[in-house]
């Protein structure tokens, strides 16, 4: 498992397609931080997340991202 500490402004589901080239294991990165409560919330900075070992077999070239 690996931690990632927030900066300003960061989201989960940026930070899960930073970490794992997708945003679909957004809800296993949920299940294992249960302090975050939405996915669009905009985190404060110094937050530990947990990114759980998970297996990424394909990456989805069709998902939307929201940020740049």
């Amino acid at each position: 498992m690996v931690t990632y500490i927030t900066k300003e402004g960061d989201v989960l589901d940026w930070i899960c397609w930073k970490h794992y080239g997708t945003i679909s294991v957004l809800e296993k990165v949920m299940q294992a931080n249960p302090n975050v409560t939405d996915e669009d919330e905009k985190l404060d900075a110094g937050i530990e997340i947990k990114l759980p070992y998970i297996e990424v077999t394909q990456k989805n070239s069709s998902e939307v991202r929201l940020w740049n």
